[in-house]
């Protein structure tokens, strides 16, 4: 069995509150189901109809409706746009399961793409009316090498009347993709570079809303976050040994938390001074784990980027800041990009210089710091577990 990995995200219509596309997923057991609306217009009317599909429709798939009666539904079901007097909302329905087999369903939005290693392959799909809609449905086998991209329009569209006369147009999208994924690129990554490619088109101004959904099969990807000393001192090794051969990679956050793995793996805390810069402390290098930075500063800065992360109208522009090299951005691309299940080690002892007065940052800030974080992981759709030592 495989972990179905998911990403998407998207940029707003420039002027505009709110998103006119959705993406709605569900976790089952067996598959995840995803659903890509995109409602007629833009703003409040658009992001109505939109959520209204796409909620319906993953709804109505996750309890086993058929799709005949799932559209009819939503045709019943959504409100008659005043001005145009319709009822109108795309869909691209994807259901994967773990052991990768795929169901597709696609109505009036751009076709699926399905990449594999700078290669782009046709899906067979069968045509059918239902309730006077051309729907496009599709079941196929997905491998590990392979990756399903769904699109809203505004990603074809990107660049019109801007530095693209005709837009960029769905075989040049194609071609981009192609050639992103000859270095087994993450779902991740792939919807970051297609929406800083399409925002640099709309040169920051985007002329429609523009969603782009990445869907893979692969082994889950585990990040124990370990952060803070535990309550009993005689714990530590016994913790840090339990951490250590806990599957996944390590992250440790916090100067008294990495000098006790430090002191049970035997080694020294080497300081990269290279990563420091004013607002952020540097990263640090132990045998054994994938990041070491310092604690709450670097983890509210993090918190920081993955909020605006999951903003789609701050997303374009915090982009770039992901990529840079220092203790925040490498802890949230970390958590963004190849986490799909976060373990985290919360110890509870207690900093007595934290406790001093005129000290914000005190014990009780540290939890609800970490309980943010976890809130801010969950809703990238990712697993998360705290574990109090």
């Amino acid at each position: 069995m495989f972990f179905v990995d998911t990403a998407y995200n998207s940029i707003i219509k420039y002027g505009e509150e709110l998103c006119g596309d959705h993406v709605e997923q569900v976790n089952l057991p067996d598959s995840k189901i995803l659903v890509l609306s995109d409602g007629l217009g833009s703003g409040v009317k658009a992001n109505i109809l939109a959520t209204l599909t796409s909620k319906i429709a993953a709804t109505m798939l996750k309890e086993g409706a058929t799709l005949e009666d799932t559209i009819d539904t939503i045709v019943h079901t959504l409100p008659v746009c005043s001005e145009r007097k319709l009822a109108y909302s795309t869909f691209t329905i994807i259901k994967v399961y773990n052991d990768g087999n795929v169901y597709t369903a696609e109505f009036d939005n751009p076709s699926i793409f399905l990449i594999k290693k700078g290669e782009s392959y046709n899906i067979e799909k069968e045509k059918r009316i239902i309730n006077e809609k051309i729907i496009y449905e599709a079941n196929f086998k997905l491998d590990e090498e392979s990756m399903l991209v769904a699109v809203s329009d505004g990603v074809v569209h990107a660049g019109v009347g801007k530095s693209l006369c005709l837009g960029w147009q769905r075989e040049n999208v194609e071609k981009y993709l192609k050639e992103i994924s000859q270095n087994n690129i993450s779902t991740k990554a792939t919807i970051r570079k297609v929406l800083h490619q399409c925002n640099t088109y709309y040169e920051g101004e985007a002329g429609d809303d523009t969603t782009v959904l990445a869907v893979k099969i692969r082994r889950q990807n585990k990040i124990n976050l370990f952060t803070g000393p535990p309550k009993n001192p005689d714990d530590d090794f016994i913790i840090v040994n339990e951490i250590l051969k806990s599957d996944g990679k390590v992250v440790v956050c916090g100067g008294t938390t990495a000098n006790i793995i430090a002191r049970a793996l035997n080694c020294e805390v080497e300081i990269d001074l290279s990563t420091m810069t004013p607002t952020v402390p540097p990263v640090a290098v132990i045998p054994k784990v994938e990041l070491v930075t310092e604690g709450v500063i670097t983890i509210n800065k993090a918190i920081e980027l993955i909020k605006s992360y999951n903003n789609p109208r701050e997303m374009p522009y915090i982009l770039p800041k992901l990529q840079e090299r220092n203790a925040a951005a490498m802890l949230a691309r970390l958590l963004i990009e190849d986490c799909d299940k976060l373990n985290l080690w919360v110890g509870q002892a207690v900093n007595p210089a934290h406790q001093a007065e005129g000290f914000d940052m005190n014990f009780n800030f540290k939890i609800n710091q970490i309980k943010e974080l976890a809130h801010l992981v969950e809703e990238m759709g990712k697993e998360v577990k705290i574990k109090y030592i």
